[in-house]
């Protein structure tokens, strides 16, 4: 009947852990999506500020232009306006010689039509002045209200941008927040795939079951300087106090480095032909997952931070099967031991 009910508790528990796992997952991938859309709507906003910029840039370009251009007009509209005074004066001069010259009765037919000639002249000369000068007054006034029109515009472009930015700004912030929970929510899942793996190797460890075999090749010692040695059906404690570099007792690639719940940290290394070594103990790790490593590299170093004398566990497996771990080292190092 106890077994019964730890069964069901067990399976209760894995349904739970299950939902929350899949829970998560949903989570993940609705929080994904929504960084995905927020990305997208920050790429269009920055597009569309790129364009009203550009179109903001261009006006006050033109503005600019239009301004050296009337601002040359006026310089030549006040010679315009000098040289319709100039005509102006010109005319009445004429005019009153002409007048003279009809009131003289001495005064010839010939000498009369010369100066309405000349009248005539200075009249269609100040005429074509005055043309000139209405037409540049009133380019004049059109470019000032092209400039009008396009500070206006001008005006527009700043204020359609600053929405946008403060748009942006708001966007930014949501996409910056989701970010956040979609790195959290994927530690979780990643916490949660490791938590499943270590419990997995914590499995192996515990129920492995423990042969003795002729050893197919010697292993070297993890450390150098250590106190005494423990060997157990399994494999052997190192006793150490001084930090110390660990090292590979054989050529091989590294599976596992990090830390193991209760074991605390861990090294697991395949070194080929279904062999592998683990070390268990305070390390600082030096190594990876999948690095290569030789006999004698340095994998990691001891710890002791409170200087009383600690535990390196080594273990040899074959087949995922625990060794008696003392048989496998190499002869020197076990007579040094």
């Amino acid at each position: 009947m106890r077994k019964k009910t730890i069964l069901i508790l067990s399976l209760v528990s894995f349904s739970a852990f299950g939902a929350v796992k899949t829970r998560t997952s949903d989570d993940l991938a609705r929080t994904r999506s929504q960084v995905m859309e927020l990305g997208a709507k920050l790429s269009t906003l920055e597009k569309e500020i790129g364009t009203k910029n550009n179109l903001y840039l261009s006006s006050i370009q033109q503005i600019k232009q239009f301004e050296n251009d009337v601002q040359l007009y006026r310089e030549h509209l006040k010679q315009v306006q000098s040289d319709v005074k100039e005509a102006q004066a010109d005319n009445q001069s004429i005019m009153k010689s002409y007048l003279l010259e009809s009131e003289n009765e001495s005064t010839q037919e010939w000498q009369r039509r010369v100066h309405l000639e000349l009248l005539k002249q200075a009249q269609s000369k100040l005429k074509n002045k005055e043309t000139e000068l209405a037409s540049f007054e009133s380019k004049i006034l059109q470019f000032d209200e092209k400039i009008a029109s396009l500070k206006q515009n001008e005006e527009e472009f700043l204020s359609v941008i600053r929405e946008l930015e403060a748009r942006k700004k708001t966007a930014m912030e949501v996409y910056l927040a989701r970010v956040q929970t979609k790195k959290s929510i994927e530690k979780s899942v990643q916490s949660q795939k490791l938590h499943t793996r270590l419990a997995e190797i914590k499995k192996d460890f515990s129920q492995a079951p423990i042969v003795v075999t002729k050893p197919d090749r010697f292993f070297r010692r993890p450390v150098d300087d250590f106190m005494g040695y423990t060997p157990s059906p399994k494999g052997v404690t190192f006793k150490y106090q001084s930090v110390q570099p660990i090292k590979a007792v054989g050529g091989g690639r590294v599976v596992f480095a990090g830390d193991l719940a209760s074991y605390g940290q861990v090294l697991l290394i395949d070194h080929g032909n279904d062999l592998r070594t683990v070390l268990l103990g305070k390390m600082n790790i030096k190594v990876k997952k999948n690095d290569t490593v030789t006999g004698g590299d340095i994998l990691a170093y001891t710890q002791n931070e409170s200087k009383e004398p600690q535990n390196l566990y080594f273990e040899v497996r074959k087949k995922n099967t625990a060794q008696n771990t003392i048989l496998w080292l190499d002869p020197n190092g076990v007579s040094k031991i």
